[in-house]
């Protein structure tokens, strides 16, 4: 009996018809010029961070010219110098969760009055310790926990966790500085460690990083009391803290750390008018040592000191006064201003006011309680820029984005971390 083979018939796709390509430029158009090395150099060179990411991908020779350290230094040098302040932001640091950080854009703030903060990924995830910003410099921020410590920078993602500290006893808790140490081109991290036994705090044991060494190492030196503000102030290639007064002495000291040579010495305070100030923070403003000082139910008072180490340099730039002076005790807040919706912005007794920019007409950008605060010292006003997405409780801190990396020194065979 025979039987009947069935076969599987094979159907091939249908072909869908392809779209002709769309032509750039016009099939008679001559073909685009080569431009010099040079010219495309100093093209790329002012654009912002976010486009250069992206052009990386459109030839080896761009990815190689961009991920160049000379470029990334000449692209920074001309950010730095943008004084319309384009290429700066504003790094957010919330109260709660502790490892929120957003951005916002700082021209936005400055000229557009509001912006939107966007999400920054944290590369320190721990969630029941708190994430703290101890410094940026040239587009990098180290931030740590008190027992870990990572340099990051948010333009690009890219981020390096330092390694252990010297070994010593134990640690009560310990505080950062973050600065350029221009004689060896080289980042460096300074941590102040303090332990605890009985009677009180013993003089700090301080250690620096290198960035290329990837290690720590002991300074000796260091005489002075326990800093009152946590990070230090980097500017004319020193640290400054400011520091509790020795015993007998009436006022606080400015006390410097020059990252090149690592000797410490001392800045002359302003000459303050007569009166009792509770709340004062060192800062930075278009590359000159200032100083907020905040008086008792009264008035801040800016100091710029235009000629590095020379007292008689101090300049009280802005007077500041209080709407009210409802203060009777120096542990309660003062009303700074009405807000536009009549809210009371008041100044809560923390070190958490510090300036943030200073404008070409006068205008000076502050950080007073959690808000941001412009003041024209011309005619007295404030206005009041608002970001949007944010916590109403954050701390700012200004920095320029740049293409600066962690991966100092890429063949020294050290795993770098990077985030996508």
């Amino acid at each position: 009996m025979a039987t009947e083979s069935s076969s599987t018939t094979c159907r091939e796709p249908k072909k869908t018809k392809q779209a002709s390509p769309i032509p750039l430029l016009p099939q008679d158009s001559p073909p685009l010029p080569d431009l010099p090395p040079e010219i495309i150099a100093a093209v790329l060179s002012r654009l912002p961070v976010k486009s250069l990411l992206r052009l990386r991908c459109v030839c080896k020779s761009w990815r190689s010219l961009i991920s160049n350290p000379k470029f990334a230094k000449t692209h920074l040098s001309l950010a730095s110098a943008n004084t319309d302040y384009s290429n700066h932001r504003l790094i957010l640091s919330g109260s709660y969760p502790y490892t929120d950080f957003k951005s916002c854009s700082l021209y936005s703030i400055l000229n557009e009055k509001s912006d939107c903060a966007v999400q920054l990924d944290c590369p320190l995830k721990r969630p029941n310790l708190r994430v703290t910003i101890w410094g940026c410099c040239d587009g990098l921020v180290c931030i740590g926990t008190g027992r870990e410590v990572c340099i990051w920078n948010p333009s690009t993602g890219k981020y390096k966790r330092l390694p252990d500290f010297v070994e010593m006893s134990y640690i009560g808790y310990s505080w950062f500085g973050f600065g350029y140490d221009e004689g060896i081109d080289d980042y460096k991290v300074v941590g102040f460690f303090f332990a605890y036994r009985g009677g009180g705090f013993f003089v700090p044991e301080v250690q620096v990083y290198t960035l290329r060494s990837d290690s720590w190492r002991r300074i000796e030196g260091y005489t002075h009391r326990v800093p009152r503000d946590a990070s230090g102030t980097f500017v004319n290639r020193a640290l400054h803290w400011i520091h509790w007064p020795e015993c007998g002495a009436s006022n606080d000291i400015i006390v410097s750390l020059d990252l090149v040579k690592e000797t410490y010495g001392e800045v002359s305070e302003p000459k303050y008018r007569r009166g009792y100030f509770y709340d004062f923070s060192l800062g930075v403003l278009n590359g000159c040592l200032c100083l907020l000082c905040n008086y008792y139910d009264d008035c801040f008072e800016l100091w710029v000191m235009k000629e590095y180490g020379i007292r008689d340099s101090w300049n009280k730039l802005v007077f500041i006064p209080y709407v009210s002076h409802p203060l009777n005790h120096p542990h309660d807040s003062a009303e700074l201003c009405i807000l536009e919706n009549g809210e009371v912005l008041k100044d809560i007794v923390s070190p958490c006011s510090a300036p943030l920019c200073l404008l070409e007409n006068g205008e000076v950008l502050l950080d007073v309680a959690t808000h941001l605060v412009r003041y024209n010292p011309k005619d007295g006003t404030f206005s009041f820029p608002v970001i949007q997405n944010c916590s109403p409780y954050f701390t700012a801190y200004p920095y320029t984005e740049s293409l600066v990396s962690p991966d100092f020194d890429a063949d020294s065979g050290v795993q770098w971390q990077h985030q996508y």
